[in-house]
């Protein structure tokens, strides 16, 4: 239970912390964040959805997100605008699900203002 003053960084279960606080080691910075997925034209998310999420833009307000696992296994969070939000409530996504959003460009609505164009599918688990 205790160290019994055995400093052996075999046995000291605070040596990497210690090696960090003097300076001869680096901490390793894993993220628990996902990285942020970029909507590009041919470049779709797909993946399977673990979950949703929000955050608080300070310019654009509360920030809605989707949390996808890609083929890969690498985690991504897609922020959502109303129509994806919009779409994900219609399709009732929910974790498990696989899901693709695919940007098809730009779009200039009847009052002449310019927004982006998205496909959602969601696929139910079966």
């Amino acid at each position: 239970m205790f160290n019994n003053g055995n400093n052996n960084a075999r046995n000291d279960k605070f040596a990497r912390l210690k090696a960090i606080a003097s300076g001869q080691s680096a901490p390793v910075v894993e993220s628990s964040f996902p990285e942020i997925w970029k909507h590009e034209v041919g470049k779709p998310l797909i993946g399977i959805i673990l979950g949703f999420s929000s955050f608080e833009h300070e310019r654009f307000g509360l920030q809605e997100t989707v949390i996808v696992e890609l083929e890969n296994g690498q985690r991504v969070s897609a922020i959502l605008n109303n129509y994806l939000s919009n779409g994900m409530q219609i399709q009732c996504a929910e974790p498990g699900d696989l899901v693709s959003i695919r940007l098809l460009g730009k779009e200039k609505s009847t009052n002449g203002s310019v927004y982006n164009k998205f496909e959602l599918v969601v696929q139910k688990e079966q």
